[in-house]
C-alpha cells in the first residue's frame, strides 16, 4: 500500500508541475506574469506542507481519493517524505 501512495501523491504533484509549466506558455505573457505563476504557486506548496501535517491531503485528489477508497490512513514516513518533497521543491523555485 506504501507504494500506491507514493504513487498517487507523484501523479498529483507531477499534474500540477505540468500546470505551472504550461502556463507561461503563450504570446501574451511577460516575464512579470511568469514570476507571479511561480511566486503563487510556491506559497501554494506552502499551504500544502502545512495541509499536509495536519493530515489533510484533499489537495492531491489521486493521493487522496485512495486513502478514502482504501480506507488507510498514511503511514508517518510517507506523510514526512511528502513533506521533505514539497519543501525541496519550494526551496528549488526560491533559487
Amino acid at each position: 500500500m506504501a507504494w500506491l501512495s507514493t504513487l498517487a501523491y507523484l501523479a498529483d504533484i507531477f499534474g500540477k508541475l505540468n500546470e505551472l509549466c504550461l502556463a507561461p506558455q503563450g504570446k501574451q505573457v511577460n516575464i512579470l506574469q511568469a514570476k507571479d505563476k511561480l511566486v503563487s504557486f510556491s506559497r501554494k506548496i506552502q499551504y500544502w506542507i502545512s495541509a499536509v501535517e495536519q493530515n489533510n491531503f484533499e489537495c492531491f485528489q489521486t493521493l487522496d481519493d485512495f486513502l478514502e477508497e482504501s480506507e488507510v490512513d498514511l503511514d508517518m514516513e510517507i506523510r514526512d517524505g511528502i513533506k521533505a518533497h514539497l519543501s525541496s521543491l519550494q526551496q528549488s523555485l526560491s533559487d
